[in-house]
């Protein structure tokens, strides 16, 4: 980083890709030379996004309590003392959430007091820049004194630490405090509210008076792997958008030593079975934002392409979870720093697409991103089932038969699209390359079995909440059934892509299917947790346990049962066609898990323009029989 002098222009250099880091890359695979020039790219990144705030905040905030140019000069002094700590700062995720963030508003039309966010005033966004500042000198031992912003009782110093100030309940907040920093051997450095001063602690590391430290794990059994950074105090952590959030207590003490616990097992569960993960983790991943904990089976975890190297990650309940959610997360996170080199896609990227890991429809941007994930945890899994016994066997068994047909699947859509470029062309052929072989590799029966349940479920359920068939061959369709005309004569039906916002969430079955695959006493319960809802009335919980514990005639009649109270319900279609299946009437099953928009469509027209509403297993039989499934969009 640097200023330049009044009245030059910086000449910036090139960042160059080789091809071979996007060969290694797409297989999983970064290597330190890579990684390195991974990271260069986004510290110019974040140079140009940081210089940019500071020309756009100073018009903006001449009047205001925090100007930009003491962070500047600050940031710079550091800098020349030491370059890494700087540098270190510009990697920081939070650097790259808050510089967009603040940009936007910066650039948001109307004047700088209408610019307030959620009660946050501009100069206290654009004051980050001055807590990156202050950490900057304290990392580095650089004098000197600098206002901060105070934010819901607190000061921020990224990848430090925040400091927690005692304010009296009667008295109101301050909007700034001012860091002093002594030189070198000259003390300690101090904060002052007004006339009071506050010492934070000579050792950063520990917590004492106020000051918050930064969690630092270390993870890897490896000596080598740089530490992990657990996050909760950075105002910029969660990159979920909205206001500004008032900031949390921090983890206590228990949670933080489960997060401990649960990471080193992780790290030696990745250094032992998946050591070219563990590698590309170690390379890519410097920081977790710590979600609450949640039940087995629903760890929630978000990246985001100006947060490289952070993640946002639910508690697990054991650390084999974990591993398999850092291997996700690492992927997205290498696959956003390439994005920032090189273009994988066309900017008009085309229609939105299936993907099996979303409930949505997505672009194919996030078809890419999803597919380079989910390689990660497939092949996480492929190594997983050779070293699990029992029940933790059979679930890995199980998740690599799913990822590894919704990876081969992905990319066959994704070659088969114009939307690639030549370079992201290149990236998912070696991607399908190195995953090729998966498909020889032969799973148990009874895992694979199941697989391909949740792969005909994910698919069908999603066509009946995003498909919408044609209205004028729907009408045909309903007339010639009720005029009883042969299955054969029936016509072609096209569905085309009609979005349910309200449909985005996954289908709880496949959750169902996981707790089956490791605790099947726990089945019942664990399908009832959701209580009964218009969205998932308790008779299809009946239904879904009924399906996933064989008993298929029962499981027909369950679904009949939920679909005369709730006749759009796509999860019951689909769970339908699924049990007829099993229950040997596949002619039936091939409408209701190829084409059930359709039969769900047809199934409500009648009833509603026609006041009839049909047996769904003969629509299905029917429809099963005719060319009108021929169309499968």
């Amino acid at each position: 980083m640097f200023e330049p002098p009044s009245g030059t222009q910086a000449v910036l250099g090139r960042h160059r890709t080789p091809a071979s880091d996007l060969d290694e890359l797409a297989a999983g695979h970064l290597a330190p030379a890579a990684a390195r020039r991974l990271w260069a790219v986004e510290r110019g990144r974040r140079m140009l996004m940081l210089r940019a705030v500071v020309d756009a905040a100073r018009p903006a905030c001449v009047q205001a309590p925090l100007t930009p140019d003491p962070a500047l000069e600050l940031l710079l002094r550091a800098e020349r003392r030491r370059p890494d700590v700087v540098a270190g700062l510009l990697e920081h995720p939070g650097t790259g959430v808050w510089a967009v963030r603040t940009l936007e508003r910066l650039r948001a039309a109307g004047p700088p007091d209408d610019r307030a966010d959620a009660g946050l005033p501009l100069w206290a966004e654009v004051g980050y820049l001055h807590c990156l500042a202050a950490s900057a000198a304290l990392r580095s031992g650089t004098e000197g004194t600098i206002r901060l912003p105070v934010h819901g009782g607190t000061v921020a110093l990224p990848a430090l630490g925040r400091i927690r100030l005692s304010v009296p309940a009667d008295a109101p907040a301050p909007p700034y405090a001012t860091l002093s920093v002594p030189r070198p051997g000259g003390g300690t450095a101090r904060l002052g509210l007004g006339d009071r001063w506050l010492a934070l602690p000579a050792d950063l590391r520990r917590p004492g008076g106020g000051w918050e430290p930064l969690h630092r794990v270390a993870w890897s059994p490896a000596p080598q792997a740089p530490l992990l950074a657990l996050d909760d105090g950075d105002p910029y952590r969660d990159f979920r958008g909205g206001p500004l959030p008032p900031p949390l207590p921090p983890l206590t003490r228990e949670e933080a030593r489960r997060w401990r616990l649960l990471l080193r097992e992780a790290g030696q569960v990745l250094h032992t079975r998946h050591p070219h993960a563990a590698r590309l983790l170690a390379h890519s991943l410097r920081m977790l934002v710590p979600l609450p904990s949640v039940p087995r089976f629903r760890t929630a975890s978000a990246s985001y392409t100006e947060a490289v190297g952070s993640a946002l990650v639910s508690l697990p309940q054991d650390a084999v979870e974990l591993a398999v959610t850092l291997v996700h997360e690492a992927r997205h996170s290498v696959l956003n720093g390439l994005l920032h080199q090189l273009a994988l896609c066309r900017e008009d990227g085309g229609p939105l697409l299936y993907a099996p890991w979303r409930g949505d429809p997505r672009p194919l941007a996030g078809v890419l991103h999803g597919v380079y994930a989910f390689a990660g945890v497939a092949d996480f899994w492929r190594a997983e089932r050779r070293a699990a016994t029992g029940a933790a066997a059979a679930l890995a068994h199980f998740e690599f038969a799913v990822w590894r047909t919704a990876v081969r699947e992905t990319v066959d859509t994704l070659l088969s699209s114009a939307g690639l470029t030549e370079v992201g062309r290149r990236f998912v052929t070696r991607l399908a390359e190195e995953t090729a072989p998966w498909h020889t590799e032969a799973v148990p029966a009874g895992p694979e079995a199941l697989a391909r349940a949740e792969t005909a479920d994910l698919r069908a359920v999603w066509r009946a909440r995003h498909l919408a068939p044609d209205p004028a061959a729907l009408a045909l369709l309903a007339d010639a059934w009720r005029r009883g005309a042969p299955a054969a004569t029936v016509p072609v039906v096209p569905s085309r892509l009609r979005p349910d916002p309200h449909a985005a969430a996954p289908d709880p079955r496949s959750e169902l299917r996981r707790v089956f695959a490791v605790e099947p006493t726990a089945l019942e319960r664990r399908a009832r947790d959701g209580g009964d809802t218009a969205d998932r009335p308790s008779a299809l919980a009946t239904a879904d346990v009924s399906l996933l514990h064989g008993a298929y005639d029962r499981a027909v009649r369950a679904y009949l049962t939920v679909l005369a109270e709730h006749p759009g319900s796509a999860s019951a279609w689909a769970g339908l066609g699924l049990a007829l299946a099993g229950a040997g009437a596949p002619t039936a099953a091939r409408a209701l898990l190829h084409r059930p928009e359709l039969a769900r469509a047809l199934h409500t027209l009648l009833h509603s323009a026609h006041d009839h509403r049909p047996d769904p297993i003969r629509l299905a039989d029917w429809l099963g029989a005719s060319p009108a499934l021929s169309e499968a969009n």
